[in-house]
């Protein structure tokens, strides 16, 4: 009888603990801010962007600047900002952190030479396309000394360096890496492009950067001894980026894009930054 009071009083205290679990969940779910980010941030009079410098000509880190950052995407990111009629405030971070921050509501949206692709689209909305272009692919920079990389094989066995979470990335994993090309610890992965540079650089350093070719002309001009090897055909286009189901704000901005587009400021943003 004691052993089956025991019994019973230890199920009493699971089913309290199961109960009070589950409360805390209701009250977690209860709390949950499902305010619509357009609404948010006209009420705040505010919109955050994140962003990543060292990614020329699109975002470049300049202290002098209002928001420490310039280029095509900060641009951008203020026309956005006075169609919704507030201020912009702009957080320089790591690539690879960008799209966790803007899940977790850190910042608004994401404008940073990020490529639309169907598994980033799992965790984010994209806006339209805002830069398309053919010439935007994979471009391989080495250094002006190296004469034995000049197409994608000669990079099996080599040092690769990527910015971390980008497309370049993603490349080099699924045709180096899981094809035993290139050992994953012989690619060195950088929160911000600019570092990829430093690293190709240094001595023995990294044999070969992959990166978006439309920042890889940008580097080779600004970088002596170095130059592009050959490009990747990958085709991207880059887009706006911020929470899943934000399609009010999503609207705002497809929208602005498109009245850029027939007015001719998109192409006047694109000959300002020479992309």
């Amino acid at each position: 009888m004691a052993k089956s009071s025991k019994t019973i009083q230890m199920a009493a205290v699971a089913i309290v603990a199961i109960v009070a679990v589950a409360a805390i969940g209701f009250v977690l779910l209860g709390n949950q801010d499902d305010t619509p980010a357009l609404e948010k941030i006209k009420k705040r009079g505010k919109l955050i962007v994140g962003t990543s410098s060292g990614f020329p000509p699109f975002e470049i880190a300049n202290p002098d600047s209002p928001y420490g950052v310039e280029g095509f995407d900060i641009d951008l990111a203020k026309k956005i900002a006075d169609k919704l009629g507030v201020e912009l405030e702009v957080q320089d971070l790591d690539f690879d952190v960008l799209i966790q921050s803007v899940i977790e509501g850190k910042i608004d949206l994401i404008l940073a030479g990020m490529t639309i692709n169907s598994d980033r689209a799992q965790s984010v909305l994209f806006s339209n396309p805002y830069f398309v272009d053919q010439n935007i692919n994979q471009a391989v920079i080495v250094k002006d000394s190296t004469t034995d990389i000049t197409k994608v094989d000669d990079l099996a066995g080599k040092k690769i360096t990527v910015n971390s979470g980008t497309t370049g990335y993603y490349w080099v994993e699924e045709h180096l890496i899981n094809t035993g090309k290139v050992a994953a610890g012989n690619v060195i992965q950088y929160g911000t492009a600019s570092n990829t540079v430093q690293e190709l650089l240094r001595p023995n350093g990294a044999d070969a950067i992959i990166i978006d070719s439309a920042v890889a002309q940008e580097f080779v001009e600004n970088n002596a001894g170095i130059h592009i090897a050959f490009t990747i055909p990958t085709n991207e286009s880059y887009g706006v980026a911020m929470k899943l189901g934000e399609t009010s704000l999503a609207k705002e901005i497809n929208d602005l894009l498109a009245e850029m587009e027939s007015n001719g400021e998109m192409n006047a943003l694109r000959e300002k930054w020479g992309v």
